[in-house]
């Protein structure tokens, strides 16, 4: 007799989450990627985010392999995304292998460069 009710209520559930889905399912989670996502010294790459805020402050942080770090605004295409073109040989200082990560942030906060939120982090490897 259980499993008479128990399915009608699954079933009454699914419509209701399917219902509910499309409205919140219009936006991505916002990512990145940096293809190829290992170069060689002085090699090219592109790093593209999508589903980044097009109403608010983002801002772009790039560690580099020494350790140093680059922040600053970036401009995000009406549609949430953000694509660029980089390469060893424009790092600070330039001609490091190692790890260049790129982290979208919210608006930073200085003299200590802190922020609250994080949208998406990927990294590239040279070497």
């Amino acid at each position: 007799m259980t499993t008479k009710f128990i399915l009608p209520t699954l079933a009454a559930l699914s419509i209701l989450v399917a219902a509910v889905s499309p409205a919140t399912a219009g936006k991505p989670d916002p990512g990145c990627s940096a293809g190829p996502g290992q170069v060689a010294l002085d090699q090219n790459w592109t790093m593209s985010a999508y589903g980044l805020p097009t109403n608010t402050t983002v801002n772009l942080i790039t560690t580099y392999p020494s350790g140093a770090m680059l922040t600053g605004p970036v401009s995000v295409a009406a549609d949430g995304t953000f694509s660029m073109t980089s390469s060893s040989a424009t790092g600070w200082p330039p001609e490091q292998t190692g790890a260049y990560t790129y982290q979208f942030v919210g608006k930073v906060k200085w003299p200590q460069g802190s922020f609250t939120q994080s949208y998406a982090t990927c990294s590239v490897s040279v070497s």
